[in-house]
């Protein structure tokens, strides 16, 4: 048998026990690697939600603060009302009040504003929490399940690799290239078995003499109608 040609069916075969190997652990990696993800952005959405419910709680007291000391400067308004002795000084303090009045009342609607926004914010983790934990059960199982099929098959995989690498380097490199192409473009398949008399990758019959030539093993053939080695 040509050397290249068997070099070839060696390649594909280690290919082809490769990509079981990969198939046998389905969408595992990329599902907890998804997981992970997500649980790293819920995280990090309530680390933000936790700053801001933290700011919140300083403009709650910032406030709060101010509707004291504007309650007990409208009180003292009020009781000077009582020791006015014109109508210039009552309507002056009368203004006060009102724009005392007007500033709490403000100063109120604000506080009721971060109070909703902080316990919608609050809620929010709540319920981002919840999600975390139960993805990080889910996380859990697939994590077993992804480390178990590894475990089945890591030592063949290396061994597979290693050999694949040893091929690498004593296979001509022009049918190297051509057989790297031809796996990307027909889903890991580079070479083929015949058939009876028609090509094993696209399955299109092949003329006798093709059909010879091939079964001589004497040299690589490619198929006319999808270009795979035979």
């Amino acid at each position: 048998m040509n050397q290249t040609l068997e070099q070839l069916i060696k390649l594909q075969e280690i290919d082809h026990r490769l990509m079981e190997i990969k198939e046998h652990m389905g969408d595992l990696p990329k599902t907890v690697e998804s997981q992970e993800l997500e649980i790293t952005t819920i995280q990090s959405k309530n680390e933000q939600k936790q700053i801001r419910i933290d700011q919140i709680d300083k403009d709650i007291r910032h406030h709060e603060s101010e509707i004291e000391d504007f309650s007990t400067k409208l009180k003292k308004y009020k009781e000077q009302l009582f020791l006015v002795k014109s109508n210039k000084e009552y309507d002056a303090i009368s203004q006060e009040i009102d724009h005392m009045k007007t500033t709490i009342s403000e100063s109120e609607t604000i506080q009721l504003q971060f109070e909703e926004e902080k316990t919608e914010a609050e809620e929010a983790i709540k319920l981002n929490t919840n999600k975390i934990d139960s993805t990080s059960k889910l996380l859990t199982n697939n994590r077993i399940e992804l480390q178990s099929a590894v475990a089945e098959t890591t030592h063949e995989q290396e061994e597979l690799e290693s050999n694949r690498d040893i091929l690498y380097k004593d296979i001509e490199q022009n049918y190297l290239t051509t057989y790297k192409k031809l796996r990307n473009a027909r889903d890991g398949v580079g070479m083929a078995s015949i058939i009876g008399s028609a090509c094993g990758g696209c399955f299109s019959q092949l003329p006798p003499q093709t059909v010879i030539e091939i079964k001589e093993n004497k040299q690589i053939i490619t198929c006319p109608s999808c270009g795979i080695f035979q």
